[in-house]
């Protein structure tokens, strides 16, 4: 209770009638829950300290870090405008659990998070979609599940030892993106899309990344395409795309010596 008490004291906004909440807090082990049924939502959860001179403006702009970790947030929404986004400002943000569900309507969700050993998950269901993910740590683990219309996600990794996950599913429309940064080493991507038909992939694993595995698989009733460059030392890679026709791939594989490679390619 004391701590609901003091994270009520840091809310920046609320607004009710239109689904508007903004959260900025600071200190390690808070646990957040926040749920918005319908209209024009928006959430937004920040952890972090003003500026000096206490001023600070939504979403971190004008915020300096704080340590926040052990920190637990849930969001969930269920329906129209939708946003959500959650943020942590650079250092001390170990150890932290974010969860996004959203059911349906416009959707972008986004998780910021910082340092290591922490777990994200965004979940959208139905409607326009988005998603992202910014890690800048160890040991972390993203996760991105969309399920049905246009869809789109996008994870940029800093770090090493983590494990990124990307399932999209029907019908159509998809993308993914995965950037896994310079000297971020031993991580995983796995990206999933399904039919019916468009998905598309560009999977960016820059120089002396080493160790990487790369897992994707699109799926049915035609179109796919995937552009994927590795500038990376060692690493396997397994692309699976499947039917009915349209097809494509395009991949760099930069490491010409010294390096241990294994690459599948199927496409059917």
């Amino acid at each position: 209770m004391a701590r609901a008490i003091i994270l009520l004291l840091f809310f920046s906004h609320l607004s009710f009638a239109d689904n508007t909440l903004l959260i900025t807090y600071k200190g390690s082990g808070s646990s957040i829950t926040t749920k918005q049924i319908g209209s024009n939502n928006a959430t937004y959860i920040l952890c972090g300290s003003p500026t000096s001179n206490g001023s600070g403006t939504f979403p971190g702009t004008s915020y300096v870090a704080h340590t926040c970790s052990n920190a637990t947030w849930n969001s969930t929404v269920d329906g129209t405008g939708n946003t959500v986004r959650m943020y942590t400002v650079w250092s001390n943000h170990t150890n932290s659990r974010n969860t996004i569900t959203i059911d349906g309507n416009d959707n972008f969700a986004y998780i910021d998070q910082d340092e290591d050993d922490n777990v994200s998950s965004i979940t959208q269901t139905g409607n326009d979609n988005h998603a992202e993910q910014l890690g800048t740590g160890d040991d972390n683990v993203y996760a991105i599940t969309q399920t049905g219309n246009n869809k789109y996600a996008k994870i940029l990794a800093f770090g090493d030892d983590s494990d990124i996950t990307i399932t999209q599913s029907g019908t159509g429309a998809h993308n993914a993106y995965v950037w896994n940064n310079n000297y971020a080493d031993n991580n995983s991507a796995t990206i999933t899309q399904s039919g019916s038909g468009n998905k598309d992939a560009d999977i960016f694993f820059y120089a002396d990344a080493d160790n990487s595995d790369v897992d994707l698989t699109q799926s049915g009733n035609g179109a796919h395409t995937a552009n994927m460059k590795f500038y990376t030392d060692d690493y396997n890679v397994n692309v699976t795309q499947q039917g009915s026709t349209n097809q494509s791939y395009a991949a760099t594989f930069n490491c010409t010596s010294s390096c241990t490679k294994t690459i599948t390619i199927t496409q059917q």
